[in-house]
């Protein structure tokens, strides 16, 4: 694969991950667990389409990853072991987890003490200390900010009193979570067939339809209304088509799944922004 494909493939990757990731930080997903889950997608996908059946080779695995043998053995040991995951845990869940457990900052009964910004005195605990201690370089002022935000800390006469020991997060339906999986799926698998197919013609349905120079908010909610009607009677045509082939089917056939998605997009410009358009707008440069 040249150079120019691979930036390609990596400027598409950037682009369809924003809003994913988005979601992942609303979610209390971190980095560590958002790359343990790439290594694994990447180790199942070279089993499932670029090994044979049989024994499996670490080291070609490896080779075609990127990941070290290594890495590669601790993916599988991960995936047949029965047992619970470990948690990865975010900076804020972290913090308050030493301030719940950690007997420097608890008092009788193990309830957590209520800290001052700034110790008084040396040794004497305080949220600056405790957040150096269980987040690393992480500023302890943007820490108590996020922690103030999400209700898990609350301030009491100048001091900080931390009133729930896990950090909240927006609660998301396991069903909402399960069909965002299945809708990105099949979304890509189609894009990424069709981009990879070996002759013209041999692609599945991709099509597309969008106003040329953008639309203003009520023109959008104008269409919002509009493809809610009308996209409602085509897929019901489609539901229609399906039943009418039941006939069809065949005992001993083998039998995949199948079906259109459609999506009403809305999206500004600065959403598209890259890491580089947005650190130049702040005025950050190399040092």
């Amino acid at each position: 694969m040249t150079d120019s494909v691979k930036d390609h493939l990596r400027g598409a990757l950037s682009l369809m991950l924003k809003p994913l990731v988005r979601l992942l930080i609303a979610q209390g997903v971190t980095h560590a667990e958002f790359t343990e889950t790439a290594k694994e997608v990447y180790v199942e996908t070279v089993l499932r389409h670029f090994e044979d059946a049989g024994r499996i080779n670490k080291s070609r695995i490896a080779i075609l990853t990127g990941l070290t043998r290594k890495e590669v053995k601790n993916v599988i040991d991960k995936t047949l072991d029965s047992t619970i995951p470990e948690k990865t845990f975010s900076r804020p869940e972290r913090v308050l987890t030493g301030w719940f457990s950690d007997p420097a900052y608890t008092g009788p009964y193990g309830i957590p003490l209520e800290l001052p910004y700034e110790s008084e005195e040396p040794g004497d605990p305080s949220f600056s200390i405790l957040v150096r201690q269980y987040s690393g370089d992480m500023p302890p002022r943007q820490m108590l900010k996020e922690l103030l935000i999400s209700g898990s800390v609350i301030e009491v006469d100048g001091k900080y009193k931390a009133v729930r020991r896990r950090y909240k997060f927006s609660e998301l339906s396991p069903e909402f979570i399960k069909r965002l999986g299945e809708v990105g799926y099949r979304v890509f698998s189609t894009a990424a067939k069709n981009i990879d197919k070996q002759m013209e013609g041999s692609g599945y349905f991709d099509r597309m339809v969008f106003a040329d120079e953008g639309c203003t908010d009520e023109v959008i909610a104008m269409f919002d209304e509009y493809i809610k009607h009308r996209g409602q009677e085509f897929l019901e045509e489609i539901d229609v088509w399906f039943s009418s082939r039941q006939e069809n089917k065949k005992s001993g056939e083998d039998y995949k799944e199948t079906g259109i998605y459609m999506v009403h997009y809305v999206e500004s410009a600065e959403e598209r922004l890259t890491l580089k358009d947005i650190l130049r707008s702040r005025g950050i440069e190399k040092d």
